[in-house]
């Protein structure tokens, strides 16, 4: 990490620390040009910047999501450390990883930033077989899908590395949805899968072959401020992009990133059209649970989130673009340059 990235301006940092004060957090400059966030003694945050009041909604949110539903609490702060760069994450965990959890120490990519959140939280409840520490984790933090792997196979690993992710993950979470959180709970503190739930793991696993569905959504999807239609198929609108929105994050050194939502009635092209923005990126969201996976040749300008097979679409400032939109609901993630701007949106129906 240069220098330059580490470099917070004073006027910014200042103008920050008033809005996170008034929201009831705080949050201190490093000798190394780190920000430290303190958010209400429950998480000390260190970033190269000032998180955004979305980045501290989303952690707090995620935490009590984590609490409610293994029925524990937070007793002392956890430590997140956030990187910008998979080497760095790499130097405190291992090659590769998007984040670790230690301790009461995360270190971890953005991305990675809610399942670490539920290793921390669910940490002083003991330790389980690592197939339900990190089937937990995903179960909890995010979207699951069917996985490969056989899920008894997945048994008495040593490593959590060795653990098929999106196996574990979407089998917990079919557990949690099918059996209530209380089995759950259970795994979570060390009970054997059959004391949890009084079957066998490989009568459960015959179950779940044969009835679960192929993927479920985000246990809070699709964030973001939704954008009425101004006319009839089209959104023409002035968006503040600042750290101080509801729905904003530091993730990107340019400046900060807005969440914002678009629910499309009627499919057909679209023309996008922006302005005073570095890039805006768009993903379709997968708002309810999916029985069988989508078509393959899913086509146009963004492929839905549900089909995995692509990272979101990104465009860029002052020039047209005309996409495929099917109906749904559509997240549109707004990068700008420097520390507050107004940007331009225009999204409208051109042709079926």
């Amino acid at each position: 990490m240069t220098p330059e990235s580490q470099w917070v301006p004073r006027r910014a940092l200042y103008s920050f620390f008033a809005t996170l004060l008034a929201i009831g957090v705080g949050a201190c400059q490093t000798d190394d040009g780190k920000v430290v966030t303190n958010i209400h003694d429950r998480a000390m945050v260190t970033f190269e910047r000032p998180l955004c009041r979305g980045n501290i909604a989303l952690i707090e949110e995620t935490m009590a999501h984590v609490e409610d539903s293994l029925d524990v609490q937070v007793q002392s702060p956890i430590d997140i450390t956030l990187w910008s760069r998979y080497a760095d994450v790499a130097d405190h965990c291992w090659e590769g990883a998007l984040g670790c959890y230690s301790d009461g120490e995360i270190h971890t990519l953005w991305y990675g930033l809610e399942h670490e959140i539920v290793h921390a939280v669910a940490g002083p409840l003991g330790r389980p077989d690592p197939l339900w520490i990190e089937g937990i984790a995903e179960a909890l933090s995010g979207p699951t899908r069917h996985g490969e792997a056989d899920v008894v196979s997945l048994v008495g690993l040593e490593d959590g590395k060795e653990v098929d992710y999106r196996t574990a993950g979407h089998f917990t979470r079919w557990l949690l949805e099918e059996y209530g959180v209380e089995g759950i709970r259970a795994l979570a503190r060390g009970s054997s899968f059959e004391d949890a739930y009084g079957m066998e793991l490989a009568d459960a696993n015959a179950e779940y072959e044969e009835n679960a569905p192929w993927s479920y959504p985000h246990w809070n999807p699709c964030r973001g401020e939704r954008l009425d239609a101004t006319l009839d198929g089209e959104w023409e609108h002035d968006i503040v992009v600042d750290c101080d929105d509801p729905w904003s994050s530091a993730e990107y050194e340019s400046g900060p990133t807005v969440l914002r939502t678009i629910d499309i009635e009627e499919p057909g092209t679209y023309r996008l059209f922006v302005t005073g923005v570095r890039m805006v990126g768009a993903i379709a969201c997968q708002l309810e649970t999916l029985v069988e996976p989508p078509a393959e040749d899913v086509t146009g300008g963004i492929v839905q989130e549900s089909a995995g097979a692509t990272l979101p679409t990104f465009f860029l400032s002052d020039q047209a673009y005309e996409v495929r939109l099917e109906p749904g609901r559509v997240q549109w993630a707004i990068t700008v340059e420097g520390e507050a701007e107004t940007v331009g949106f225009d999204l409208r129906r051109v042709g079926p």
